[in-house]
């Protein structure tokens, strides 16, 4: 992943500030590229404000169901898609993680730039500049391997 370790810190830090409640689990941090952070934090922002506002409603109103809080599990890439994994919610909150998921689906996991599933050894989600970067690499790879077999 073309990111340095600082950058994905200072990631962690600030969603584990704006989010605490819903990163309180042993959810093992974000094992995605950059391209999708925009989206876990977008997606963090409104699963946070639908909890709130229906638990204010049950509060304020004596309405309506109300919303268990959503502690995340885990989040991870997996077969080039975001894969969100989370205890409570509600069928909003189910609705907003399918739709970030989708949205993953088609953003490059490196730049956030459109992108689409590539195959090559593992499926990534890539646009096409990262997907020719990672196919030159695999060509430099195995020119090297080439030489030493000879």
């Amino acid at each position: 992943m073309s990111y340095t370790e600082e950058q994905y810190d200072e990631f962690h830090r600030r969603m584990k500030e704006q989010f605490p409640k819903l990163l309180s689990g042993k959810y093992g941090g974000f094992a995605v590229g950059p391209g999708w952070w925009h989206i876990l934090e977008t997606l963090c922002e409104r699963i946070n404000s639908h909890v709130e506002w229906k638990q204010n409603q049950l509060e304020k109103y004596q309405r309506g169901p109300g919303c268990p809080d959503v502690i995340v599990a885990q989040i991870k890439e997996k077969f080039g898609g975001l894969r969100f994994y989370y205890d409570g919610g509600d069928d909003t909150v189910d609705g907003m993680v399918r739709m970030a998921e989708s949205w993953a689906g088609q953003t490059c996991e490196e730049c956030g730039k459109p992108g689409k599933s590539r195959n090559g050894g593992w499926i990534k989600t890539l646009c096409d500049e990262h997907e020719a970067e990672r196919q030159a690499r695999y060509k430099e790879r195995f020119k090297d391997e080439d030489k030493i077999s000879q």
